[in-house]
């Protein structure tokens, strides 16, 4: 077959792919709120397969092990394939089912009522507060001037607003709007819980599909994979895809089970130093801590203001509980719950975590450092190829025996000292028993 060798073609396939790029990139910059627009729309759709990929990918490992389990207890009958992904799905589901159950029953009702007694409690609070600074700021006049300004301050903005709330002067125009504003901050609030809600059951029940689909799927992919692309470089993909697999799982999945873990402890602690708001407390305790880095940061300072409206010495007792809970979780917890070691530094670490969460905001955060590690090892395979080709392999080795750790030194056997010249060596003591009869006897 004849190999089309023409420069004008190339030139002109080469042209026509800038000013098509060109005119995309004129488009984000002059029409960027349209395309915003357009990928809110699109994301808000798309919301439900999200969540159902999401809950199905949680779900797999438990999936695969039911199958294994059945494999070994179901008899060998045609039908044992479809009853063993049958049984599968349905155990990963009701998991899930009783999980979400666990959490609606247990978890909801006490964080209601613990934020229903704070918001009553929360006047009593404040005036203790403000007497036990006066207590404390009296030996300093300049403070405490300056502290009581601030509560004055605040007090007159709290007292204009309710006057114009008064309708005894007969103008009702702003009562009528303030109770409008709040009607729609109501109604918002309703509907963005019922989209979440909705979005969350369909989710759920597209995690299903995924699930018992979930081998075709791969299947199809793999072929699609191997179909476009060469299979040294296919190869490589499919790679770098287990690998990233291996990240999110042995992250997303441990930093589940291990923010689970922290939570219950923290409530157990909580419970047995008689704090109020146990739950409620526990709960942001234990949903911050997903977040890798500033997690407990992010859950202990509302927490701990939490308690300090009540109990300023239970608050320092909690701070010190968060930093032992804390050094817990990180040094020994952790670890054992990811399984699996990302091999980033702290400083890639804090990178991760602060550009993704700029990008994509709590998911960000989350996500981020898994994302990362996938991207810096495919830099690192990259860059440890051109290094090959540029016979610089000392470096690659240079690199990876300073990234390793030094070994353990092994124990000394002992060493056989000489003995001094005049020192005779010690004479064996043998047991002689005698084999005659007469000696015996006698």
């Amino acid at each position: 077959m004849k190999k089309h060798n023409n420069p004008y073609l190339y030139a002109g396939l080469t042209a026509i792919s800038v000013i098509v790029v060109a005119m995309l990139l004129v488009f984000i910059i002059f029409r960027h709120k349209e395309l915003a627009h357009l990928v809110n729309i699109v994301s808000t759709i798309l919301q439900p397969f999200v969540i159902g990929g999401i809950l199905a990918y949680l779900l797999t490992p438990i999936c695969n092990k039911a199958e294994r389990f059945f494999t070994k207890i179901l008899p060998d009958k045609p039908s044992k394939p479809k009853m063993i992904t049958f049984l599968g799905v349905f155990t990963s589901a009701a998991f899930a089912i009783l999980i979400a159950a666990i959490l609606v029953l247990l978890i909801v009702p006490a964080t209601f009522n613990s934020i229903v007694q704070l918001i009553k409690a929360l006047p009593d609070y404040v005036m203790n507060v403000i007497s036990w600074t006066n207590d404390k700021l009296k030996d300093y006049p300049n403070i405490s001037r300056y502290v009581l300004d601030a509560v004055d301050r605040i007090s007159e903005a709290i007292n204009e607003r309710i006057t114009k709330l008064d309708l005894s002067s007969g103008n009702t125009t702003d009562m009528i709007q303030h109770v409008q504003n709040a009607l729609t901050g109501l109604g918002s609030g309703i509907s963005i819980v019922f989209k979440v809600v909705f979005n969350t059951l369909i989710g759920f029940i597209i995690s299903i599909y995924l699930i018992n689909s979930r081998k075709m799927f791969a299947r199809q992919a793999k072929m699609t994979l191997y179909a476009v692309f060469k299979p040294e470089k296919a190869d490589v993909i499919f790679d770098e895809v287990l690998f990233a697999d291996k990240m999110f799982s042995g992250f997303f999945r441990g930093k589940v089970l291990d923010s689970t873990i922290v939570g219950m402890i923290c409530f157990i602690v909580l419970k047995i130093m008689n704090i109020q708001d146990a739950m409620l407390i526990s709960v942001i305790v234990g949903v911050t801590n997903i977040i890798p880095f500033f997690g407990p940061f992010i859950g202990a300072i509302p927490s701990a203001l939490l308690i300090f409206v009540t109990d300023p010495k239970k608050c320092l007792y909690f701070c010190i509980f968060i930093l032992v809970l804390q050094q817990f979780d990180g040094n020994i917890l952790g670890p054992k719950c990811m399984g699996s070691n990302i091999n980033l530094s702290a400083f890639w670490v804090l990178f991760a975590i602060l550009f993704f969460g700029g990008l994509f905001g709590f998911m960000g955060m989350l996500l981020g450092v898994p994302m990362f590690a996938v991207v810096y090892d495919i830099l690192k395979k990259i860059i440890f190829n051109k290094l090959r080709k540029n016979g610089k392999e000392e470096l690659i080795a240079e690199h990876e025996s300073a990234a390793k750790t030094p070994p353990v030194p092994k124990a000394k056997r002992p060493v056989n000292r000489p003995r001094p010249i005049n020192q005779k060596p010690p004479v064996p003591v043998r047991e002689h028993i005698s084999t005659d009869k007469s000696q015996q006897n006698k």
